[in-house]
């Protein structure tokens, strides 16, 4: 049954994009004076460096150490970006014999890679989603999902973007479980000023057969920039599972610090 999902969901993220892409040569006109290509300049990756400290509640309540790598750029219509983020947090504790010592309480991982192709007031988007969490006993959980989803405000100073696809959830835990969802998300990215921007975002799987098993993220976050390529910043960051593993709790909530070097 995984690999008959896995198999389907790629199907239907390469046939989304086969589909489309005849639409695109339709309904993109062509530049009106196209420069010569030695002065054409090759799309860049902007990139961004943060390290910073949280809190956390739910699971645990403990203080961690995260690290995080975010990179991305558009080539003509196609937005390509990719995030890579970990955290370890570690807790003194006291034995029997009253001897105090570090001890490993929780180590997470996770990388997301997202594709999204631009037609005229619409988007496919391809998403791939894998974490790790030892706190909650999740050695991994694999989210593909395809869709499509539209830009509501799309300026420099405001975007807002609304999406819905179907998924294809794979976790192995305590219990290994596959089942096919949907998936709803949103996002809104507010520059305040040239110093100030905020974020806010927020994606909804549920279990297509079973609305009552579902996976919610949520995040919120404001960055003040400090130089140029350095900033500040608080974010806020709510994992909820309806359904975890025993003994564990639904929701985790972590609020953190962090400073950000841009490449």
């Amino acid at each position: 049954m995984k690999y008959q999902g896995r198999i389907l969901v790629a199907s239907l993220m390469a046939g989304a994009f086969t589909t489309a892409s005849p639409l695109l040569a339709q309904v993109a006109a062509p530049p009106a004076d196209p420069a010569p290509a030695a002065e054409q300049a090759a799309p860049g990756w902007a990139t961004k460096l943060t390290a910073g400290f949280s809190t956390k509640s739910g699971n645990t309540e403990s203080d961690s150490y995260s690290g995080r790598v975010e990179s991305g750029t558009t080539i003509g219509k196609t937005i390509l970006a990719m995030l890579l983020e970990g955290n370890y947090a570690e807790n003194e504790t006291t034995d029997a014999e009253g001897v105090t010592k570090d001890e490993q309480t929780e180590g997470s991982a996770k990388f997301n890679a997202n594709v999204k192709q631009r037609f005229d007031g619409f988007y496919l988007y391809a998403d791939e989603l894998a974490t790790h969490d030892s706190i909650a006993d999740i050695k991994l959980r694999n989210v593909a999902s395809t869709g499509v989803g539209t830009f509501l405000a799309d300026s420099d100073a405001f975007k807002f973007s609304v999406d819905a696809g179907v998924a294809y959830v794979t976790e192995r835990a305590l219990e290994d479980d596959d089942y096919f969802a949907l998936r709803f998300g949103e996002r809104i990215d507010y520059k305040v000023n040239e110093i100030v921007s905020v974020w806010e975002k927020m994606e909804v799987t549920p279990e297509a057969s079973d609305f009552g098993n579902a996976l919610v993220a949520f995040e919120a976050g404001i960055e003040s920039a400090l130089t140029k390529t350095i900033a500040f910043g608080v974010t806020l960051k709510v994992d909820h599972d309806s359904e975890p593993n025993e003994g564990v709790e639904r929701t985790d909530t972590v609020l953190g610090a962090h400073v950000a070097l841009s490449l």
